[in-house]
């Protein structure tokens, strides 16, 4: 059996991803493609995807109409950074020895193979498809792919595909500008973006501020910390879609959320009064809830940010405050659902409420909040009882 692998973030799938990997199956006599959409790869900032899930469910749809195409989920549910090496590792073990795997990627991707992880590894492990356009300048790749074979006994196949100049970036750059996607995507793909409102107003951040900010977070958080805050910039991202606001005001607020979650309490106290960062008696009982505020002021004093917006979103994630913003409602929200909290039992109804009704998803939140602190025996902020009068005309 044979099964080629087609890699990508699918951010989102077009319709040359389907050529190609039809062009694929047809010469090498392929039995299924497996598309297997990127989690957290290492080649990209890790804060500028669009979420795991809404580019694998628009993987799914377009993929549906083949019956020699499947999708795997397998590295959006791996933590951590995806490598390549480990998926094909990985779908080896599960086809088993008499499966013969071919790994499709780009001519660029083929001359900077030797910087990936365990390369000379993965260059034994499955047959490497270098697929290009025509026009492409292809007597240096094919002289690269020669030394590749004589050095590492490696099997790489090149292949030519029609010159369909469709790329992820320029669709979103369309969706963005309001211009046609129909024949560059199929409809199904089409109709999800507009469903969900992905592209409309993405984060405008070049890739290096992202990664700067990303590495400084990243930096100052532990591995399980860090993933729940790309959770919640991913979640934060999707519900200002849902409600037209500004992108990149919620991704600073939701990268910035958790900046002081884990300095100890006694320096976190002194960075308060060192910055008078004003903390009430119950904060000081519970130190656990001043990190919003302390990593308001560090976002401040840091990265220059004055944006009342920003810095209150993040001042105020652990116990919410009176008349919120609209963002510090996401953050506030983003916080308590991102896809990857540890399930409680109104975590499917918040998020389902936070993106049709901010406020009325506010109300469940606060409500449950307190519920399950006071069957803990613990106590919850007196601000608490304060926003539940606010919101409670939304009681569902």
């Amino acid at each position: 059996m044979k099964i080629a692998i087609m890699g990508g973030t699918f951010d989102p799938i077009h319709m040359g991803h389907l050529v190609t990997a039809e062009a694929v199956r047809h010469e090498f006599d392929i039995d299924e493609v497996l598309f297997v959409p990127t989690g957290n790869p290492p080649h990209k900032a890790s804060m500028g995807i669009t979420s795991a899930e809404h580019r694998y469910l628009m993987t799914v749809l377009a993929t549906a109409a083949n019956a020699h195409f499947n999708v795997s989920r397998i590295e959006i549910d791996r933590e951590g950074t995806t490598y390549t090496v480990d998926t094909i590792k990985e779908l080896s073990r599960m086809y088993g020895p008499d499966t013969q795997l071919y790994f499709i990627t780009g001519a660029d991707a083929v001359h900077e193979i030797l910087n990936w992880k365990n390369s000379e590894e993965l260059l034994q492990l499955c047959t490497f498809v270098a697929v290009t356009r025509p026009g492409y300048q292809k007597q240096q790749l094919l002289n690269h792919i020669e030394n590749l074979r004589a050095q590492f006994h490696s099997s790489i196949k090149f292949l030519e595909v029609p010159a369909l100049a469709i790329s992820s970036s320029d669709i979103r750059k369309r969706v963005k500008e309001d211009s046609p996607i129909k024949y560059l995507v199929t409809s199904a793909v089409e109709n999800y973006i507009s469903k969900h409102n992905l592209y409309r107003h993405p984060v405008s951040f070049n890739q290096e501020l992202v990664s700067k900010m990303s590495h400084y977070v990243k930096e100052r958080l532990s591995q399980g910390r860090y993933e729940h805050t790309k959770g919640v910039v991913e979640m934060a991202i999707e519900l200002a879609n849902c409600y037209n606001v500004d992108t990149d005001k919620v991704f600073i607020a939701a990268l910035f959320h958790d900046l002081a979650k884990e300095i100890p309490v006694e320096e976190s106290l002194k960075l308060c009064k060192e910055y008078g960062v004003e903390i009430d008696q119950f904060e000081r009982e519970h130190p656990h809830l001043i990190h919003g505020k302390l990593g308001a002021c560090l976002l401040e004093r840091d990265w220059g940010v004055t944006d009342s917006t920003i810095l209150n979103s993040v001042r105020y994630h652990t116990v919410g405050r009176t008349h919120m913003t609209d963002i510090e409602k996401i953050i506030y929200l983003a916080d308590m659902v991102e896809r990857g909290r540890k399930p409680y039992p109104a975590l499917e109804q918040i998020r389902r409420l936070a993106k049709h009704d901010l406020n009325k998803a506010m109300y469940t939140a606060l409500s449950k909040s307190k519920e399950y602190v006071k069957s803990r025996g613990q106590e919850m902020h007196p601000i608490t009882d304060v926003l539940l009068e606010e919101y409670k005309t939304y009681d569902i």
